[in-house]
C-alpha cells in the first residue's frame, strides 16, 4: 500500500507479449506463451521500460536468490553477495541486464569463471555468449550506499538516543538498491538471507531466522528460505527495536518499534485488529494465510502509509500518537492494518505481471479493508468513513483534467510510481465495492477465491481476474470492463419524476458526465424516497435499479406516494455524484436533521459542500447553513465531514479578505462559533479534540490569539482537554506563522521540551514559516545550494513550511530562480524531491496572474517528466476552480 504521491498514465514500448486485452475483451487465459518479441538494447535510464521487461521475462525463469548482506562497515556503506540461480534461453545475442543502483560492482562469477561485464550506474550488462543454455548461476559482490530518502535500504539515526535503524521500502523498482537481482515483480522467485549487524540489533526479513552466530561485537543471522514471490516485497530490516508478540490462530505476530517511540505504542491497538482481520481474510478467501509469520513494523521518515512486505509489514510513524487517539484515527489505523494484511493474499501471493496492474492489487486491499472491518464490526461507520474520505478523494481526482483510466498502460516503473492516487485506490476500491453489489456478495466472494487458488504464486493480468468473477457469477463482465476499467471520468444521476394525485405518475433515473467524461455507464443503485411527517425525514421506500444510458425508467415506482425528498444511491453503492432535485435540494435545507439515517444524512452534507467546490453556492452561505444546524447534529463522522467544510470555506474566505472583500463578519462569526462549540463539548471527548482543531485554524482577532497562547503557557485549559506534544506545536507552529506573541522564545522552549525526530522537524517547519525577510532568504538559500546534506524529509519540511498563501509577496523574489531550477532538477534530482519542489514552491494563489502562469509553463515545459507535468496542471486547475468560486463572493 503505497498512500499518497502523484499519478500518471501513456505509452507502451516494442513487444507482443503481457499487454492488457483491449478494451472489453476479456481474454480466456492471459498467461499465454510468447509469440513474438521484437528484442532491442536496453535504454539508459533510472527506470525499468515494460518493453525490456517482458524481454527478460522471456529469456530466463527459475530464478532464486542466496544473499549475504554485511552491515558492520561504518554509517556510509554496506556490502553485500547476491548469488542468483536461473535458467536462460539464449533468444537473443543482446546482454542480459541486471537491475542495481548506483553501487560498486567488486566482481562477477558466470557459473564459477570471472565474468566479463559494463557497469552504468543504473544496471550490469552481461554479455550473452558467457551464459549456457539452461541452468546459470551468477555470483555479484558489491557495495552500496545507505540511502536518506525513505527508498531503497534507508537509515536513521535517532536524534534522541543516536540509535540506527535500518528499513527497506522497494515498490515498484527500488529492491535493486540492496541487491543486484531482475527486478520486476513477473519474474518471482526465493531468498535464502544471512546478514552480519551489529550484537545489539534485531534483524527483520520475510522468514524467520534459522540461527544466529554470536561473534565479536556482532552477530550473523541466517535466515530460512522463503516461498516465491516478487522482488518488490522482499524485505530487510534492522536496528535495536523493541518487541511486542502475539499469535493469531498458529500464526506468530511480532510488533516492532524503535526505542525511543516505544513508550507512546498501545500494542493491543495493533494486535486485536490484526487478529480479527486474520480470521475474518482466512475465512472470506478460504485459503490460510500462506507465509509463516506476520511482523509489522512502525519505522521513521516513511514515504507513504505503509507497505505490504511478505511477513515483515512497515508502517509510517505517525500511526503511533504522543497523545490519545480518537475513534476515527483508531478506525483508520484499523484499515490500514487489514489493508496490508490483505495484500498477503492479493498481490503477495497472486501479483500482477506488470505495473498496469497495480490498480487492481491497490484497489482490491481498499476494499477488503473496508469490508473486514464492517464484517467483524470492529469500529462504527466503516463506510460512511469510507464515503466521506477515500470515496471523495476518488471523485476529486476522477473530476480533475489529470484523470485516467483505471486500466491503463504503464510504459516504465516511473509511471508506476506516479499512478499511486485517487484512481488507483479511492476509484479502484468503489468499483470493485459496485461491482459487489453488482453481482451478489456470494458470488463475488465465490470468485475471487477461485482466482487466488488458480494462480497461487503466479503473476496475473486483469483478465485472469474478471475470468474468474465471470466463472462464479455467470455474468458476462466483457461490456462493463469496457466501460469501467478504460474509460476515465465521473458520472452524475439525478432523478426525474412527477406527481399525480400524491402519488407518482412518472419516474425516471438520469445518467450525466462531467467535464472529463464522455462515457455513460451500466451499474446498480438503491433509490430511497423519503416523506417528511412533524420535521422527520422518514425513509418509505427503497428501490434497487441497474440503470444504463442516459434514461432509465423506474415504473416500479409509480403509484408510490410522492416524496419530499430521494436519494438516488442510497448506501452508496454506485460510483457516481448526486445531484439532488430541486424538491430534494428545498427540503434538504429545511430538514438535514430530520434525515435519521446518518449514512443519508452525511451523504447530503456532502452534497453541500460539492456545492461550496463547483461555486454553485458561496463560501458564506455554507457558513450560515453549517453553523445554523451542526449544532443539533450528534454523529462523529458527519460532524468531522461538516466541519472540514468549514475549514475548507473559511480558508477561502480568508483569501477573499486578503483581496479586500468584504468578509470580516463570516471571518468573525467561524471563529466564535468554533470556540463556543469547543467549550460546549464533552470534557476529554473526540468531539473536544475536533472542535478545538477547528478552533485552532479559525483564531483571527488578539483576544482569540491571547486564549490561544493561553493553551500554550498553561494558563488557559479546558476540562478534559490534554495538550499533547503534538498538539503543542501546532500552536507553536501557529505563532511563529503569524508572528504572535513571543515567538522566538515559544519555539526555543519547544526545541528545549521535545529533541525527538518529530520535534526537530517540527521546530524546523515553524521556523521557516516566519512570514519574515531573512527568514525566506536562508532557507531558500539552503534548499538552492544545501539541499544535499539533507535527508528528503527534512527537505520536504523546508519546502512545504517556506511560502504560503497569506504573503505571496515573499515568494516573489525567487520565484525567476525556482522556474529555472526546476527543469535542471528534472534532469539530475530524485523523483520525489523533484516533485516536492515544484509543488511547494511554485504559486497557486487564487489569482488570474499564478493560473495565467502555471498555463505558461504547462506549455513550455512539456518534456518533463510526467509526475511534474502532472503535478502542475492540477495546481492549475485548482487556481482556476477557486477563482470560480472567489467571483461569486461579492466584492
Amino acid at each position: 500500500m503505497k498512500k499518497s504521491i502523484i499519478a500518471s498514465t501513456l505509452t507502451g514500448l516494442l513487444l507482443m507479449q503481457g499487454c492488457s486485452s483491449a478494451p472489453g475483451q476479456v481474454a480466456t487465459n492471459t498467461t499465454e506463451a510468447v509469440t513474438q518479441i521484437a528484442f532491442a538494447p536496453r535504454v539508459q535510464s533510472d527506470a525499468l521500460e515494460q518493453g525490456y521487461a517482458a524481454q527478460r521475462s522471456a529469456l530466463i525463469s527459475k530464478v532464486d536468490y542466496r544473499l549475504s548482506v554485511d552491515f558492520t562497515l561504518g554509517d556510509e556503506s554496506f556490502s553485500g553477495t547476491s548469488v542468483i540461480t536461473f535458467d536462460y534461453k539464449p533468444l537473443t545475442t543482446l546482454p542480459l541486464t541486471v537491475d542495481f543502483y548506483q553501487g560498486a560492482v567488486e566482481t562477477i562469477l558466470i557459473n564459477g569463471k570471472p565474468a566479463e561485464f559494463t557497469y552504468s550506474k543504473w544496471f550490469i550488462e552481461i554479455p550473452s555468449q558467457q551464459l549456457a543454455d539452461g541452468h546459470n548461476r551468477i555470483e555479484i559482490r558489491y557495495r552500496a550506499n545507505y540511502g536518506n530518502t525513505g527508498t531503497g535500504l534507508h537509515r536513521f539515526k535517532d536524534p534522541e538516543d543516536n540509535a540506527v535503524y535500518l528499513y527497506t521500502d522497494f515498490e515498484p523498482y527500488d529492491a535493486n538498491r540492496l541487491f543486484p537481482h531482475f527486478d520486476q515483480p513477473d519474474l518471482k522467485a526465493t531468498y535464502l538471507l544471512d546478514v552480519k549487524a551489529p550484537a545489539d540489533w534485531q534483524v527483520i526479513s520475510n522468514q524467520r531466522e534459522s540461527r544466529i552466530d554470536e561473534q565479536e561485537n556482532t552477530r550473523h543471522w541466517q535466515f530460512k528460505q522463503t516461498d516465491r514471490f516478487s522482488s518488490y516485497v522482499f524485505a530487510l530490516h534492522a536496528g535495536p527495536f523493541v518487541q511486542w508478540q502475539d499469535k493469531a490462530g498458529d500464526v506468530p505476530l511480532r510488533l516492532f518499534a524503535r526505542k525511543s517511540m516505544a513508550k507512546y505504542v498501545k500494542p493491543e491497538e495493533w494486535f486485536e485488529p490484526t487478529k480479527k482481520s486474520f480470521a475474518f481474510f482466512n475465512q472470506y478467501f478460504d485459503i490460510h494465510y500462506p507465509y509463516h509469520k506476520y511482523d509489522q513494523l512502525m519505522v521513521p521518515d516513511f514515504n507513504s502509509g505503509a507497505m505490504e512486505n511478505v511477513g515483515a509489514v512497515t508502517f509510517n510513524e505517525s500511526y503511533i500518537s504522543r497523545g490519545e487517539k480518537t475513534l476515527d484515527a483508531r478506525r483508520n489505523h484499523a484499515n490500514t492494518i487489514a489493508h496490508e494484511l490483505a495484500h498477503m493474499w492479493f498481490g503477495n501471493l497472486v501479483t500482477m505481471k506488470w505495473w498496469d496492474g497495480l490498480w487492481l492489487n491497490e484497489s482490491f486491499a481498499t476494499f477488503m479493508s473496508n469490508l473486514a472491518l464492517y464484517k467483524t464490526e470492529m469500529f462504527p461507520g466503516v463506510w460512511e468513513n469510507y464515503y466521506s474520505s477515500t470515496k471523495q478523494w476518488a471523485y476529486g481526482t476522477d473530476d480533475s483534467v489529470t484523470t485516467h483510466a483505471i486500466q491503463l498502460d504503464v510504459a516504465n516503473t516511473t509511471e508506476a510510481f506516479s499512478n499511486f492516487d485517487g484512481i488507483t485506490y479511492g476509484k479502484g476500491g468503489s468499483v470493485l465495492k459496485q461491482l459487489w453489489f453488482y453481482l451478489g456478495e456470494d458470488k463475488f466472494r465465490e470468485g475471487v477465491s477461485h482466482y487466488l487458488k488458480t494462480h497461487s504464486e503466479k503473476n496475473t493480468q486483469l483478465a485472469d481476474f474478471i475470468g474468474a468473477l465471470q466463472h462464479s457469477s455467470g455474468v458476462n463482465l466483457d461490456a462493463w470492463s469496457k466501460e469501467w476499467l478504460y474509460t476515465s471520468g465521473l458520472n452524475n444521476i439525478k432523478v426525474s419524476y412527477q406527481c399525480k394525485d400524491e402519488r407518482i405518475s412518472q419516474f425516471s433515473l438520469q445518467q450525466g458526465h462531467g467535464e472529463h467524461d464522455s462515457t455513460l455507464r451500466t451499474q446498480k443503485t438503491r433509490i430511497a424516497l423519503f416523506n417528511e411527517k412533524a420535521g422527520k425525514l422518514t425513509k418509505t421506500r427503497v428501490e434497487d435499479l441497474i440503470y444504463r444510458g442516459a434514461n432509465t425508467d423506474v415504473s416500479s415506482l409509480i403509484g408510490a406516494p410522492c416524496p419530499d425528498m430521494v436519494y438516488p444511491n442510497e448506501g452508496d453503492f454506485a460510483y457516481a455524484k448526486v445531484i439532488l432535485d430541486e424538491k430534494s435540494h428545498q427540503t434538504l435545507k429545511t430538514h438535514i436533521n430530520g434525515v435519521s439515517d446518518n449514512y443519508t444524512r452525511l451523504m447530503l452534507w456532502q452534497s453541500l459542500i460539492d456545492g461550496v467546490n463547483e461555486a454553485e453556492i458561496t463560501p458564506m452561505e455554507y457558513v450560515d447553513f453549517a453553523m445554523a444546524n451542526l449544532p443539533k447534529e450528534q454523529d462523529e463522522t458527519i460532524i468531522a465531514l461538516v466541519v472540514d467544510g468549514l475549514e475548507y470555506a473559511n480558508n477561502v474566505l480568508w483569501e477573499a479578505r486578503r483581496q479586500g472583500k468584504q468578509v470580516q463578519e463570516e471571518i468573525t462569526n467561524v471563529e466564535s462559533f468554533a470556540w463556543q462549540q469547543l467549550k460546549a463539548a464533552k470534557p476529554g471527548s473526540d468531539l473536544q479534540k475536533l472542535w478545538f482543531n477547528l478552533y485552532i485554524g479559525s483564531v483571527d482577532s488578539p483576544s482569540h490569539w491571547h486564549t490561544l497562547l493561553g493553551f500554550i503557557s498553561g494558563k488557559e485549559q479546558l476540562d478534559g482537554f490534554t495538550l499533547d506534544q503534538d498538539k503543542r506545536w501546532r500552536l507553536v507552529g501557529m505563532a511563529n506563522r503569524f508572528l504572535q506573541g513571543d515567538y522566538q522564545r515559544l519555539l526555543e522552549e519547544e526545541k528545549q521540551r521535545d529533541n525527538s525526530d518529530r520535534g526537530k522537524l517540527s521546530a524546523l517547519a515553524t521556523e521557516v514559516s516566519r512570514p519574515l525577510v531573512d527568514v525566506k532568504a536562508k532557507w531558500f538559500s539552503t534548499i538552492q545550494n544545501d539541499a544535499a546534506n539533507l535527508k528528503l524529509r527534512e527537505q520536504q519540511f523546508i519546502m512545504f513550511s517556506l511560502f504560503n498563501n497569506e504573503h505571496p509577496e515573499l515568494r516573489t523574489p525567487y520565484l525567476d530562480t525556482i522556474i529555472d531550477t526546476i527543469p535542471k532538477l528534472n534532469d539530475s534530482a530524485d523523483d520525489r524531491f523533484l516533485v516536492s519542489y515544484a509543488n511547494a514552491m511554485l504559486p497557486s494563489n487564487c489569482n488570474h496572474d499564478d493560473a495565467e502562469l502555471l498555463g505558461k509553463l504547462l506549455n513550455e515545459w512539456q518534456g518533463l517528466k510526467f509526475p511534474v507535468v502532472r503535478s502542475l496542471k492540477v495546481k492549475k486547475e485548482r487556481v482556476e476552480r477557486c477563482i470560480k468560486i472567489m467571483d461569486k463572493i461579492p466584492g
